[in-house]
């Protein structure tokens, strides 16, 4: 199957039905206007005086029953679209939700998401026109059988034609209905895994910065506490929160040195707190572990 057949037969298939719906159009048309002068020339149906009244009328009951088939198979057609919107938009909700997502791919996710919701409505759609619209049925009436031999077999054979194209256009339409819902599964396919790649590559990590971020922010507004309570190393102690705060605008966090940061602030404090006497010595060798600590690395 080159390109172009799946575009006009699945992607695309808008042409072909309105070719094939106006085409059998036209013949129910010639149809109900045919007469004894311009007999219709039957397709799926024959008058012809060898052929028995019980077969063309089990014939007859044959395309009445494959009309409520059809039906049948659009309502069951109508309750998986439904289904599929809904999960559709909440999909779409969460590609909203998801802020440290890339502009760009945020905008592809929508823009996919959303023609998958519209193949998806446009299937409901062509579901509904063929029970709504195509609801015309032609069946025997009682005076019908009072008519001659001939006249009667012409009339069966006219409603079998007749219930048949209407039949055939109604297919067309669930067909279609079909081709749409492939299109917009295929697309909501696409949005998965575009979705759990970016997820898997990057998401997780960047809550995880976002977390470590977090407890630099929390270390920084100590070691500023601590900056107003000593006057010793001060100029050191402001060193090092401008070094916590270039970790954290460049993201360049590691999981091991906030435990040492943070192990390292809780000792300063107690020291502070406990032993002000012993605050020279003792705080720049805390310094010191705090410097080596606050070297720039990558997050693993």
């Amino acid at each position: 199957m080159t390109f172009k057949d799946i575009w006009l037969n699945i992607v695309f298939p808008f042409p072909a039905l309105f070719k094939a719906t106006k085409s059998i159009n036209k013949k129910i048309e010639k149809l109900s206007k045919s007469t004894q002068e311009e007999p219709y020339t039957y397709e799926y149906a024959s008058n012809n005086k060898s052929i028995e009244d019980k077969v063309l009328l089990d014939t007859l009951k044959d395309t009445i029953e494959n009309k409520k088939i059809l039906e049948d198979k659009a309502k069951s057609t109508l309750i998986a679209i439904t289904i599929s919107s809904t999960l559709i938009i909440n999909i779409l909700k969460f590609v909203q939700d998801i802020k440290d997502n890339s502009v760009v791919l945020t905008i592809l996710l929508a823009i996919v998401g959303f023609l998958s919701l519209l193949y998806m409505i446009v299937a409901g759609v062509l579901s509904l026109y063929s029970i709504g619209e195509i609801n015309t049925v032609a069946i025997m009436y009682p005076e019908d059988y009072l008519l001659p031999e001939q006249e009667k077999k012409t009339q069966i054979a006219d409603n079998i034609e007749h219930n048949y194209l209407n039949n055939l256009k109604r297919n067309n339409f669930m067909t279609t209905s079909y081709k749409c819902m492939i299109s917009s599964i295929s697309l909501l396919v696409a949005v998965f895994i575009i979705s759990t790649i970016t997820l898997g590559l990057g998401y997780g990590d960047k809550n995880v910065t976002q977390e470590s971020k977090d407890e630099l922010e929390a270390i920084n507004s100590k070691l500023s506490i601590m900056s107003g309570e000593i006057s010793v190393g001060k100029q050191n102690l402001i060193e090092i929160q401008k070094e916590v705060n270039d970790i954290i605008e460049s993201e360049k966090i590691s999981r091991d040195k906030l435990k040492s940061i943070n192990a390292a602030v809780e000792n300063f404090n107690k020291i502070i707190i406990n032993n002000p006497s012993l605050v020279t010595g003792e705080t720049k060798d805390l310094l010191q572990d705090l410097e080596k600590h606050l070297e720039i690395e990558s997050v693993p």
